[in-house]
């Protein structure tokens, strides 16, 4: 057997010093869009009316953060409520906001819990009376 000399130890050396200086490129994964765990059709049961209906929220392309519910607060279908998503939270925005049934949202919040349940709380208008409202959403 061979044994190594001392140029040789000295370029083994540099040569392990230089391959593991050496950087890899890695990729940041692409954050995820919080939006997504809101997105879809949810069944809400609601204490005001005591009914059961359904809601779609879908994204709205116009900002990163924004989603469209419709049929919030059983307003009817093609109506539509413009919300932020924040994190595991949801809230009705632009303040006050008229719906194009002319009812008034004065507030609004939610929060996601898990990924298949939303808690509610909302004040609205429906151009009769104002009401204060809890409700339930459930992913379907």
């Amino acid at each position: 057997m061979k044994k190594l000399t001392a140029a040789t130890w000295v370029v083994l050396m540099l040569l392990q010093i230089a391959l593991s200086s050496c950087q890899t490129e890695t990729t940041e994964p692409d954050p995820v869009d919080a939006r997504s765990n809101f997105m879809g059709t949810w069944t809400v049961n609601e204490n005001w009316t005591k009914l059961t209906y359904e809601v779609l929220i879908t994204s709205n392309s116009a900002t990163s953060d924004g989603v469209f519910i419709e049929n919030f607060a059983g307003s009817g279908a093609g109506v539509k409520t413009q919300a932020i998503v924040s994190g595991n939270n949801i809230t009705i925005s632009p303040l006050p906001q008229t719906l194009s049934n002319g009812w008034i949202i004065n507030s609004g919040s939610g929060g996601l819990q898990g990924t298949t349940k939303i808690n509610w709380n909302y004040v609205f208008n429906d151009l009769a009376n104002t009401y204060t409202a809890i409700a339930v959403y459930t992913k379907k």
